[in-house]
C-alpha cells in the first residue's frame, strides 16, 4: 500500500502536517511493506529536505498513492477519484460552506475518513484540539485584546519559534485590569492554564473571588475541577 502526504492548499495556508519526518521513518521501519511519498511543499513546517534526510521520497506527483493524509479541506479540483483520504472536512456539523466538498467526495467515489470522527472504543475522539490549541488560544486572546484597545502589539503566533517565545513576549507586557476566564479542565484548558501560570496568574477560589476585595493587580481564570468544584484565578486587575 502506498501512502501520500499531501500539500496543504487551503487559504490562508496551514503549515501543519499529519506526520513529521521522524514519524514517517518510524512508520516505514514498523511496516516494511508500506511505501510513503510526500508531496513537495514550500509552506509546510518541515522542509522537503528534512523528509529527504530521513529517506522519505519527496515529489510533485503523488497520484499513484492509495491513501492520502492531510490536515485541512482539500480543494475539490485537487481530489483524485477512487482514492482514500484523511483530513478535516468541516462537514460533520452540516457546515453549509463545505457542502460542495462533501458532494465531490461522493461523486468521485472517494473513501473518506474525517479526523473529527475518529474515536476509540469508548467513543472518545482521538484527534482534536489539544494542549497547544490552548496555548496558542491564550496567546491570541491577549494579542487580540491589545489590538482592539490599542494598548500593545504582539507578533502573530505563527511567526514565533514556539511556546517559550510566546511566553517571553507576554511577560514583557504591562496588562491593565483583566479577568481571564477559562471553562473546563481538559487538554485545551490545561494548555491555557500553562500560559497563565507562566505569566504568574494567581489562583483563588470562586468563593474568595465573589466575597473578597482585591486591590493588587490580578487576572481571572475559572473552570470546573474533575470533582466539579469550581475555581477562579486572577492576575493584574483590581477587582471586587
Amino acid at each position: 500500500m502506498k501512502f501520500g502526504i499531501i500539500k496543504e492548499r487551503k487559504s490562508p495556508p496551514d503549515r501543519r502536517v499529519v506526520f513529521s519526518p521522524d514519524e514517517l521513518a518510524r512508520l516505514k521501519q514498523l511496516h516494511q511493506g508500506v511505501s510513503v511519498k510526500v508531496e513537495s511543499s514550500d509552506i509546510r513546517v518541515f522542509t522537503d529536505a528534512q523528509y529527504k534526510n530521513m529517506g522519505i521520497e519527496v515529489t510533485n506527483d503523488i497520484s499513484d498513492c492509495d491513501v492520502f493524509f492531510g490536515v485541512k479541506e482539500v480543494p475539490v479540483d485537487n481530489l483524485i477519484p477512487n482514492k482514500t483520504y484523511f483530513f478535516f472536512s468541516h462537514t460533520i456539523k452540516k457546515q453549509p460552506h463545505n457542502r460542495k466538498l462533501l458532494q465531490a467526495l461522493l461523486e468521485k467515489n472517494i473513501e473518506f475518513y474525517d479526523h473529527e470522527t475518529i474515536v476509540d472504543a469508548h467513543n472518545r475522539r482521538l484527534i482534536g484540539f489539544g494542549k497547544y490549541a490552548g496555548i496558542v488560544g491564550a496567546y491570541n486572546s491577549i494579542r487580540a485584546f491589545g489590538i482592539k484597545f490599542e494598548l500593545f502589539k504582539l507578533p502573530k503566533a505563527e511567526t514565533l519559534s514556539g511556546k517559550g517565545d510566546m511566553i517571553a513576549h507576554l511577560k514583557r507586557l504591562v496588562l491593565p485590569p483583566l479577568k481571564f476566564v477559562v471553562t473546563g479542565t481538559g487538554k485545551v484548558g490545561n494548555g491555557v492554564k500553562e500560559v497563565l501560570d507562566a505569566i504568574k496568574i494567581k489562583e483563588v477560589s470562586v468563593e474568595n473571588y465573589l466575597t473578597k476585595n482585591y486591590t493588587q493587580q490580578l487576572g481571572v481564570r475559572c473552570g470546573c475541577k474533575p470533582n466539579n468544584e469550581p475555581r477562579v484565578e486572577r492576575n493584574r486587575s483590581t477587582c471586587r
